[in-house]
């Protein structure tokens, strides 16, 4: 009788644990899927109209090359099949960052969807508003071209957190085959989050290191909360301290890193 209870309690709770994992693995797949979805839409289809919007906005840069190999202005199939595989792989990467940075923006609906712009732009305005990039050169730093793309990526900020809502209501629980693409997505996106963070703290810039110190600890106060998760238990009131902290100190480095360039592209200075 004993040995038959204990082969009957030892299963569930190994049914209990994996239903905590699954949860989680379920989570950060998610946000692979998203950022596959919104890389797609607004770096792919939103990058061919931002081209197109530039093109119009400086006249004489159309038929120049971007510094990506995208012509200005001209809509082709190659080169709306090159800035959807962008899209794609960008989308890939900035999910990485999305899974550890959603569970500390607060709110829900448009009120959340509207936090995730500001931090999007916090985020990742550097990587497009670069005033030492040829790009801008070509556009002759038109202010217009900046503002374009600052909207672009409040855009993606908006998309992501308004698809992971949607996906979280409609994807299926971690079961059966479900748990085993979750499980390849997830250890898929372990990979790139490892290669996104390199390339933040082995940054040229400091203030570029220090903002992927912050996102570092941001990932770990979303590992700490997991690891909650799978115990059963409350996350301290510590952790969310420390998780929503350094995210705000990596939006504000984001912002100082930006600041400068904008202020370049804006013709401020």
């Amino acid at each position: 009788m004993t040995t038959a209870a204990t082969r009957t309690v030892q299963p569930a709770e190994k049914l209990e644990e994996n239903a905590g994992f699954g949860d989680i693995v379920r989570d950060i797949a998610r946000g692979g899927i998203t950022g596959l979805i919104v890389g797609l839409v607004g770096v792919g289809i939103g990058g061919r109209i931002v081209m197109r919007l530039a093109a119009l906005i400086v006249p004489e840069s159309a038929g120049d090359f971007t510094e990506n190999g995208f012509r200005i202005g001209d809509i082709t199939p190659g080169g709306s099949l090159g800035l959807v595989v962008f899209g794609l792989f960008a989308g890939a990467g900035v999910a990485t960052i999305w899974v550890i940075v959603s569970p500390w923006i607060p709110g829900v609906g448009i009120r959340r969807a509207s936090l995730t712009m500001l931090v999007a732009i916090g985020l990742g305005a550097f990587a497009l508003i670069d005033e030492g990039n040829r790009d801008f050169f070509i556009l002759r730093n038109h202010p217009g071209v900046s503002v374009v793309l600052i909207s672009l990526i409040a855009v993606i900020g908006l998309l992501f957190a308004l698809v992971d809502d949607a996906l979280d209501r409609r994807l299926p629980a971690a079961t059966g085959p479900w748990y085993g693409a979750y499980l390849l997505l997830t250890t898929v996106g372990l990979g790139l989050a490892m290669i996104v963070l390199v390339g933040f703290l082995t940054a040229p810039e400091m203030v570029t290191v220090v903002m992927g110190v912050a996102l570092l600890v941001v990932g770990l106060a979303t590992l700490g909360t997991w690891v909650c998760r799978m115990r059963g238990r409350t996350a301290p009131r510590w952790l969310s301290v420390v998780g929503h902290g350094a995210l705000v100190a990596a939006v504000v480095l984001g912002c100082a890193r930006t600041l400068p360039d904008l202020v370049q592209t804006l013709g401020l200075a």
